[in-house]
């Protein structure tokens, strides 16, 4: 069958060949994708060697430092030739084989959709009911979702973040509400991710999901909001101490004035009625 007008695109990092088995998932989508590219961060070249060898028809990009999921996507987002892209994490994977060509329905049947928000579930869950349902929402998850090219030109894109936890898919959908692009769940796309979230814990990860509630406020906020970003930051802190992940809390908060002055060059305000339409939209909407 003809392949649909889709890039894939998978960030992975230190994983190895677990990558093996999204691909091998890939294989059996029909009609499958045009294109799928794999970005290897903070490479020593040792995976793109077994990768080649393996699965010859794969697009390859790497990068010698950090830059984390959200970067690799983007990476992936400017080298793809199609116009529209899915992306997965290293461990998730379609459970339908008509996947690809679903995905290529919608995008024709809502054109002012900028991300198709995918049925994600875990190995504790079950599988979610296939279903011709569609829904505006706010939010979608990296590990699983289709964006339109043409849209994501339009924004600043995903910035370089090794742990992007609470600024990567915020940040994007926040700039796309801004342009009047839409999101919408789609419950007829599924996917499967192959994670316990066990790793959420981590003193680095804890610091980092501090830093980046601070770091989109500063990103993307007028001056006008940065109250409502510090408001915003003492609930991530609250919930840590709730939840018991003291590791990292204090790196955290001492990291932010670095971490905002590494970043100053990537600051792109949006419209403050923008913002807070988005934020009040978070809070309306489902998930």
């Amino acid at each position: 069958m003809k392949p649909s007008p889709i890039s894939v695109g998978i960030p992975t990092f230190g994983r190895g060949l677990r990558l093996a088995e999204t691909l091998e998932h890939l294989a059996e989508c029909d009609p499958p994708p045009a294109e799928i590219i794999v970005h290897v961060d903070q490479s020593d070249g040792r995976l793109e060697r077994e990768l080649r060898t393996r699965f010859p028809h794969l697009r390859i990009l790497s990068s010698a430092e950090r830059v984390g999921p959200g970067g690799g996507r983007h990476r992936c987002l400017l080298a793809a030739t199609q116009p529209f892209l899915v992306s997965f994490d290293d461990d998730s994977w379609p459970t339908d084989r008509k996947f690809f060509g679903e995905v290529a329905r919608l995008f024709e049947l809502y054109p002012r959709a900028a991300i198709l928000a995918a049925s994600i579930y875990y190995p504790d869950q079950p599988r979610p009911e296939c279903i011709p349902d569609v829904k505006i929402v706010t939010d979608y998850a990296g590990s699983g979702h289709a964006i339109r090219l043409n849209a994501y030109i339009q924004t600043a894109g995903y910035i370089d973040r090794p742990y992007a936890y609470g600024v990567e898919e915020v940040d994007l959908a926040m700039q796309l509400y801004s342009l009047d692009w839409a999101i919408l769940k789609c419950r007829s796309l599924r996917v499967f991710h192959d994670t316990q979230h066990a790793h959420h814990s981590k003193a680095d990860i804890v610091a980092s999901k501090v830093q980046n509630v601070a770091l989109m406020a500063f990103l993307r906020y007028p001056v006008q909001l940065w109250p409502r970003g510090l408001l915003q930051l003492g609930n991530v802190i609250s919930n840590m101490i709730k939840c018991r992940r003291f590791a990292g809390l204090g790196e955290g908060l001492l990291g932010i004035p670095v971490t905002l002055f590494r970043y100053k060059s990537c600051r792109r305000q949006l419209p403050a009625a923008k913002i807070r339409s988005y934020l009040n939209a978070r809070q309306r909407l489902p998930s």
